[in-house]
């Protein structure tokens, strides 16, 4: 927000700083500031900026994406005038009589004086152009940024919805087997850490950012609840190095890649490894996810849930300049390489 202002507040200076290199310098003027010219073309600049501000605010959502294109050319052309004209008459200033071309006379009929009007449309329609299109630009560029927005919270409310059905069915036959064998309190403690993912999907990611000590809590928890299912042939190493301190990150944003590594690097009749390794340093966190490529067909439920294009997506919406996202696939290995500067979300979203 503060980092808005400021390029705001830069923008607005340099763009009224340009009477000061534009406006014509009447000849053996020492006290240009207070000359006519240049309060005109002062006044225009203040007159654009306001325009700016209310094109953008209310002319383009108002008119403009509604497709009322012909109220909308109409106040274009309104405000022109005004901006071009009005100054003018503040000023009491149309143009230099040293720069006016000398009168020419004509035999026949006398030719119409230079319309004024005409003449300060000239001399501003060119910025005003400029200032048009790039209040159109922004403007829409935030309208697609809000539907990317809405987007991806669509698809975040399905993953709430849906949460991997192919691994809460698995875990639960885990679990049915487990209490046949021994209906001792392990099976207890697998169900509540299985009610904890299910809480944690439903209330946390509600928020926007949650911190990173919960979001590990879940993936720890995850991991938990998927060694239940795997025997010996599988291999799986998970480390978690660094303090999350009091970082925040966007909730389920790294749970996809770790997902998708047992999705695609378990069977029971291969020998299979995952690796997964979490680090964190002051605020950048790493996330490195290797699986071993086996020989296994996703049934419908598996390929369900928050795929990884749509995390990709997130990471731009939500990571745009502040990510780097490395994906390696050959022919036996799967990695995946992710960090993350977290300082924003350490600070502004508490």
């Amino acid at each position: 927000m503060r980092k808005n202002i400021i390029w705001q507040v830069t923008g607005i200076l340099c763009f009224l700083s340009l009477p000061f290199l534009l406006s014509p310098r009447p000849p053996g003027s020492s006290d240009f500031m207070f000359s006519p010219p240049f309060l005109r073309d002062f006044t225009s600049s203040l007159l654009m900026v306001l325009f700016f501000y209310g094109n953008y605010y209310w002319f383009i959502p108002g008119f403009y994406l509604r497709k009322n294109y012909l109220v909308y050319g109409l106040i274009l052309i309104l405000s022109l005038v005004v901006i071009s004209y009005l100054p003018s008459l503040l000023t009491g200033y149309l143009s230099w009589p040293e720069f006016a071309p000398p009168p020419m006379e004509f035999r026949g009929p006398r030719r119409p004086p230079d319309d004024s009007l005409v003449i300060a449309i000239r001399h501003n329609i060119l910025l005003f152009i400029l200032v048009v299109l790039f209040s159109i630009f922004l403007r829409v560029r935030e309208k697609l940024y809000e539907l990317e927005k809405t987007k991806n919270q669509m698809e975040l409310g399905a993953l709430k919805n849906q949460v991997n059905p192919h691994f809460l069915f698995n875990t639960l036959n885990s679990l049915y087997a487990m209490a046949l064998r021994d209906k001792a309190i392990s099976t207890a403690d697998n169900i509540m850490k299985l009610s904890g993912l299910m809480r944690y999907v439903v209330t946390e990611t509600n928020n926007a950012f949650v911190t990173l000590e919960k979001e590990l809590n879940y993936i720890n928890g995850y991991i938990q609840l998927q060694k239940i299912r795997l025997d010996k042939n599988v291999k799986l190493n998970y480390h978690v190095e660094g303090s999350s301190g009091s970082l925040q990150i966007a909730p389920l944003i790294l749970i996809p890649f770790i997902e998708n590594a047992f999705k695609h690097g378990v069977n029971p009749d291969e020998d299979s490894q995952i690796d997964i390794r979490i680090s964190t340093e002051g605020s950048s966190l790493k996330l490195i996810v290797v699986n071993k490529k086996v020989s296994i067909q996703n049934s419908v439920h598996e390929q369900s849930g928050l795929g990884l294009e749509n995390t990709k997506s997130r990471l731009r919406l939500l990571y745009p300049s502040r990510h780097d996202l490395f994906l390696s696939n050959d022919k036996k290995t799967f990695r995946v390489v992710l960090t993350i500067d977290l300082d924003d979300e350490s600070h502004s979203h508490r």
